[in-house]
């Protein structure tokens, strides 16, 4: 697949390039030794600076999912969607890829660089957010702010249980049911992530689960597992903004709290919703507290 690198022009959405013989190429970049699909969606005023607002899916899902977030934040940032490692159109790192935090943190870094942006305004969902934070410990001159959407610190065992659905643990249950199987059943089992009520959106949210291979999922929930950034919030020094979930069995309220308390001036916007989906069964509330939060920066 050919590789295309961003062009800051205003006006226009981006999600295929023509190359030189004049064929059209899924818009990719190679960072951190690693093929990586995103989108940007640009319809600021083209006299004026603007500035970037990436936003970064959680686990098992894909830059799709925020579709419905383009239209009222693209008229006011640069907005950009980057499909995590073995996620969506990103490239399949393989079976037996060892997956970690460094090289998830590097394709971030890595990504930016080869973009030639220097600093965004970062919005992470779930294993999303708790890359931000990380990121934000290392890198902190790369995010102008940092929005945290249904961010747990860490995936504790009683929650791992949960995604085990009657299963032995989270890994067999992956491979027996695959991606779209495995979200399913979690719906049905009420699972906490609260999409089973949005019984329209629910054949496409399944269909672009199954999207991602099962060995990604099962590499990643490997990792994911032994994360745990609590001892790293305090250390945290961009502004920083906790979309909480009202009702979520995942990342419950007293656990949203923590991460606000923790994190140096961090703020925090309680979301009623769909259990842990927010930004899929509310999205009106997350914009409307995300965009008063980057207004309040200004």
């Amino acid at each position: 697949m050919a590789s295309s690198r961003l062009r800051m022009r205003k006006g226009r959405s981006r999600r295929l390039e023509r190359n030189g013989d004049g064929e059209k190429v899924m818009p990719t970049i190679k960072a951190n030794n690693y093929e990586m699909y995103y989108e940007v969606d640009d319809f600021t005023d083209p006299w004026k600076p603007s500035e970037t607002l990436w936003i970064q899916h959680g686990f098992g899902r894909s830059g799709r999912f925020w579709y419905h977030w383009v239209p009222p934040l693209a008229g006011k940032y640069r907005v950009l969607r980057r499909d995590m490692r073995g996620h969506g159109q990103s490239a399949d790192p393989g079976a037996d890829y060892v997956w970690s935090v460094d090289d998830l943190l590097n394709d971030m870094k890595g990504f930016l660089d080869a973009l030639g942006i220097d600093k965004v305004h970062y919005v992470g969902e779930s294993v999303g957010g708790i890359l931000g934070i990380a990121f934000a410990t290392r890198w902190p001159e790369r995010f102008k702010s940092m929005t945290l959407v249904s961010t747990p610190p860490a995936i504790h065992p009683h929650i791992q249980q949960l995604f085990a659905v009657g299963h032995k643990d989270w890994y067999t249950a992956l491979g027996t049911l695959g991606p779209d199987g495995w979200v399913k059943a979690l719906m049905t089992q009420g699972g906490g992530i609260g999409l089973a009520s949005l019984s329209p959106q629910m054949e496409w949210i399944i269909k672009e689960w199954g999207k991602t291979r099962t060995h990604v999922l099962q590499g990643l929930c490997r990792l994911v597992p032994s994360v745990n950034i609590t001892p790293i919030l305090s250390q945290v020094k961009v502004p920083t903004l906790v979309l909480a979930p009202a009702h979520s069995p995942l990342t419950p309220l007293t656990e949203q709290v923590m991460i606000r308390d923790s994190i140096p001036n961090s703020r925090i916007a309680v979301i009623e919703g769909h259990g842990h989906e927010i930004y899929l069964s509310n999205p009106e509330g997350c914009i409307s507290a995300l965009l008063s939060f980057l207004q309040s920066l200004r």
